[in-house]
């Protein structure tokens, strides 16, 4: 294919590219230069990206979900305030039912969501999403947990995890890197 024309917007091996690569059709021009893809091995390839996420719809991704989640702070914080004025034992259900909301939103969001589909809720709205480095598929629930514990391991140190982004050539964190992981377009 030369100029795509006819063509929905997506990924394709361009021809002129060197094997293994794909590049963008925007359904106009291509855009960028081309890609490298694993496994293509110069045939056309469609369906997935070998783009990195930007910086910016990673930072306000992780913006999102942490926002969820403090909002489900702040709710439960006053029922639990609400309740404790009441009767000590309504503060202490209401502290039990956030705990469990808690968790419950982190394994939904962060272990289901992102370890099926590739997206927690702020990936899925900024339009990435969390895939093998090998694979281009969902990493699975089990290593969305591993990741989920290598990454608090590197945040120890002033949440260095989320801003090695901004120092890696492929925009990762350091447990992505670690664990063979990437993020890129949707």
């Amino acid at each position: 294919m030369t100029d795509g024309s006819g063509q929905a917007p997506g990924w394709y091996y361009a021809e002129g590219d060197p094997p293994g690569t794909q590049r963008y059709w925007d359904g106009a021009a291509w855009q960028g230069g081309p890609q490298p893809v694993a496994g293509a091995g110069g045939a056309m390839a469609t369906g997935g990206s070998a783009m990195k996420a930007d910086n910016g719809d990673r930072f306000v991704a992780f913006l999102i979900d942490a926002g969820i989640f403090i909002g489900l702070y702040i709710v439960v914080f006053i029922l639990i305030a609400v309740g404790g004025a009441i009767a000590d034992f309504l503060g202490a259900i209401f502290a039990l039912i956030g705990a469990l909301a808690y968790l419950g939103y982190w394994i939904y969001n962060f272990l289901y969501l992102q370890g099926t589909t590739g997206q927690t809720i702020g990936k899925k709205m900024r339009g990435i999403k969390l895939v093998g480095r090998d694979t281009n598929q969902p990493i699975g629930m089990l290593m969305a947990f591993v990741r989920g514990l290598v990454s608090a391991i590197f945040a120890i140190p002033c949440y260095l995890d989320h801003w090695w982004i901004f120092v890696d050539e492929n925009n990762q964190r350091l447990s992505d890197n670690v664990l063979g992981n990437k993020v890129v377009p949707a």
